[in-house]
């Protein structure tokens, strides 16, 4: 099973500094990973949240 990172949109605060929120999945592909997030209108959703997934890639060890 490979690692991929999903990164929502870039948050910029008061001090200019961005920031976005990370999360990483398990699955077997790319298209796994597509297909969960289309199923779920392009969001991922968590205990601690949700968030719309800008960018996804793959975790290489």
């Amino acid at each position: 099973m490979k690692k991929f990172r999903l990164f929502g949109y870039m948050f910029v605060d008061d001090k200019k500094e961005g920031t976005s929120i990370a999360k990483t999945v398990g699955a077997n592909s790319y298209a796994e990973v597509i297909q969960e997030i289309e199923s779920n209108a392009g969001w991922i959703t968590d205990t601690n949240g949700a968030f719309k997934v800008a960018y996804i890639e793959e975790v290489v060890e």
